[in-house]
């Protein structure tokens, strides 16, 4: 796909291009202790293999899966073949939503701002809705379109998307909400070949989202059993908390570890290095900002997501001091966001608790225990 490192530029870049990373908070500090588990085996389930009977057929797709903190970002089964007049239904379900979009031209999403100012709210940013809403041109796809595209779909309920393959060749998408992970190829043959059945095809998926899961499951517990911590100042300990967890095929949205007791003068970092951002804020006494809304189309084109700036806004502690009923937020941190790492130093005893305002359907949250 030609375009393809455009859009992962465009995704990151356009959306985040104005924000420069602190450099100076991903240095790795000395002294600290970390456990690692042995890894998992798991078994290949077996998957009987037949062939698709003749005439049209609807072959089976997962576009993303989501459970619990865990999000399976991938499309599963990746690479399918097919015939011509056969057709592929998407099921898609993810905390973040998806997109099927297919494309060959370099201009075509380069032309198109990723982040509008929504104008309807000034403090709110949406995403342009001719990449983020189902687009006019749907099929059946001959090759002659350069632009095919779902919009966000599955998010905060599971959703199909259907696309008709009316000519033979090969043809490549992703979903624009993770072009790192979500990537597949349709391989479009005669109308006479033989290819895997839709059974074959959909078992093979569901088998990979299995094991993508259980992926996740073991990466979480391995980010949480080694949990980091190191000597501080004096007496104090330098506590780290994980900011999500990533694999090849997902993320797991939560904090590692989700609660923490500490001592008064301990410091906690918030460490985020991955390619997802999320926030910490600690809503005190007040109440929490938004964070991801979501926007249905009038014309009944899908869904829009609007981005709160005061989620990205950095609050940090007074001079003199915070409690638990102060408001403090890192803004967005990770990759491309303007800081890595947040760091704390509670002086005040109290339960100190936070979530993460853009992945508040994945319930990731947080509590520090001051002592």
């Amino acid at each position: 796909m030609k375009w393809l490192p455009s859009i992962v530029i465009l995704v990151c870049l356009a959306a985040f291009g104005s924000i420069a990373c602190d450099s100076g908070d991903d240095a790795s500090p000395s002294g600290v202790t970390t456990s690692t588990p042995g890894a998992v085996a798991t078994a290949a389930p077996t998957i009987s293999i037949t062939y698709a009977p003749a005439g049209p057929a609807t072959f089976h797709v997962r576009a993303g899966s989501t459970e619990g903190s865990r999000d399976v970002e991938a499309f599963m089964p990746a690479d399918v073949r097919l015939r011509v007049g056969d057709s592929i239904e998407w099921t898609g379900h993810g905390f973040e939503g998806h997109t099927v979009t297919f494309g060959d031209d370099d201009d075509v999403l380069a032309s198109f701002a990723y982040l509008i100012p929504n104008p309807a709210d000034a403090d709110e940013v949406i995403f342009n809705p001719i990449l983020a809403l189902r687009s006019e041109r749907q099929g059946p796809h001959d090759g002659t379109s350069a632009f095919i595209n779902s919009g966000f779909f599955g998010v905060p309920v599971e959703q199909k998307y259907s696309l008709a393959f009316a000519k033979e060749g090969l043809y490549t998408y992703l979903c624009l909400v993770h072009p790192f992970t979500m990537n597949g190829t349709v391989t479009v043959e005669p109308a006479d070949a033989q290819v895997d059945s839709p059974e074959t095809v959909a078992a093979r998926g569901a088998a990979e989202g299995e094991a993508y899961l259980a992926e996740l499951a073991e990466e979480a517990t391995r980010v949480d059993e080694a949990a980091q911590t190191a000597p501080g100042p004096g007496d104090s300990r330098i506590h780290y908390v994980q900011v999500g967890a990533i694999t090849d095929h997902g993320q797991v949205a939560a904090y590692f570890p989700a609660a923490l007791d500490v001592s008064v003068g301990d410091t906690v970092i918030f460490q985020n290095d991955d390619r997802n951002f999320h926030n910490v804020i600690f809503k005190g006494a007040g109440e929490l900002p938004p964070g991801i809304g979501i926007l249905p189309d009038a014309d009944g084109r899908g869904l829009n997501f609007s981005l709160s700036k005061a989620s990205a806004k950095f609050v940090d502690p007074p001079p003199g001091g915070f409690d638990d009923k102060t408001f403090l937020s890192s803004g967005s941190i990770g990759v491309l966001q303007p800081r890595l790492n947040w760091t704390l130093r509670f002086t005040t005893p109290g339960t100190y608790a936070y979530v993460c305002t853009i992945h508040t359907l994945a319930g990731m949250a947080g509590v520090i225990t001051v002592q």
